[in-house]
């Protein structure tokens, strides 16, 4: 839904909002909150307009202070949306809003019996407003305003005062109905704007929280796993082994000449080395597997369910065989190979250092091997 609504969204909303360089989307959640209820509240002064003309048989004096209402409304919508606008100031643009609009509404009050007017369930509004658009404070502050205005009213009920009431008695049910549908619709759309910006913002929360677990446990150059990720997966096979007696075994890798290429023809062609072998170690790996940049031009394989050493050479051999095509990088041929070494849970190490460590003298003794 909120997917569908993302459009018109933008279409509506994201011309009146402020250019805050840098803001997070908690004060933009809570600037598009304010934006689509001043609008909303334009739109729905223009409808009430057309209906009070059309349906209502109001006297001369009721419309007119009806008129009164609706200008004011709409003078205080426009500024609080220009004070948003331009200075980015939100609590103060809806303010002048909510001050505009109650002075429009105490108008009405005291035009339409005072404590007894129909107008009086809207008062709710305000509170709310400030709450959701500012904050618990605002909130408050507008509670006990509410709260004086209607001790007031009440003062002067008490007191046998009375107040004019353009209202007829035949119109007076329509009246109170039209008071709680405004409130009770405010209300609705209000939390219902809210929800559906809770859970845009909450699925934003998540997207950005995986990115940045995902940023970090992978190496930023090639995509695989990192040193980190890398280690925590071996000492959660180790839990496993001692668990269920799952086997496992590491290999690790060192490309053969890489310092010469790095040094010869540059970082980038290196880099492009790094990203290309990478990628031929995770087209020739099992997706249960781990492959993982351990740094540099160090890599290691986390091979899960495999400790038998005749099987384990059969795969050393096939990414050997995998690392023979030659790489092409702008129109250039590079042949890369790599020493590899082992490690076998637990005949090699009982964790991850000893592990790894085990891996790289075997590596070390392959690169012996084959330099001599």
């Amino acid at each position: 839904m909120t997917s569908r609504l993302a459009p018109l969204k933008k279409a509506l909303l994201d011309p009146w909002l402020p250019r805050r360089p840098g803001s997070t989307n908690i004060q933009k959640y809570r600037d598009q909150f304010v934006v689509s209820t001043l609008l909303s509240t334009f739109l729905f002064i223009v409808i009430t307009t057309i209906l009070n003309h059309v349906l209502f048989d109001f006297s001369a004096s009721g419309k007119t202070l009806f008129g009164i209402f609706s200008a004011l409304t709409a003078v205080g919508t426009v500024s609080a949306m220009m004070i948003l606008k331009l200075t980015g100031r939100r609590s103060l643009a809806l303010n002048v809003f909510i001050c505009t609009l109650g002075i429009a509404l105490l108008l009405i009050t005291l035009q339409s019996g005072g404590l007894h007017s129909p107008a009086n369930p809207t008062a709710i509004i305000f509170p709310v407003l400030a709450t959701m658009g500012i904050g618990a404070t605002a909130g408050f502050i507008w509670t006990v305003l509410i709260f004086l205005a209607g001790c007031t009213l009440f003062y002067a009920d008490l007191q046998g005062m009375h107040f004019a009431n353009f209202i007829t008695q035949e119109k007076l049910g329509f009246a109170i109905f039209c008071g709680l549908f405004t409130a009770n619709s405010f209300i609705m759309f209000i939390t219902m704007y809210s929800d559906i910006s809770l859970r845009t913002l909450r699925i934003k929360f998540e997207e950005e929280h995986n990115r940045y677990i995902h940023l970090a446990l992978h190496d930023s150059l090639t995509g695989i796993a990192n040193r980190r990720h890398f280690i925590n997966e071996i000492e959660r096979a180790i839990f496993n082994a001692k668990l269920v007696g799952t086997p496992f075994s590491v290999l690790f890798f060192d490309l053969n000449h890489f310092k010469k290429i790095n040094d010869s023809v540059g970082h980038h062609i290196g880099d492009g080395v790094l990203i290309e072998f990478a990628k031929r170690l995770r087209e020739n790996t099992r997706a249960s597997d781990i492959v993982a940049r351990l740094g540099g031009d160090e890599f290691s394989i986390l091979l899960l369910g495999l400790n038998d050493i005749d099987v384990i050479k059969q795969k050393i051999s096939s990414y050997s065989a995998a690392l023979l095509p030659p790489i092409h990088i702008e129109n250039e041929e590079y042949h890369i190979s790599a020493s590899i070494g082992y490690a076998v849970y637990p005949k090699h190490g009982s964790d991850y250092e000893s592990l790894l460590k085990a891996a790289d003298q075997n590596m070390y003794a392959a690169k012996r091997g084959k330099t001599d």
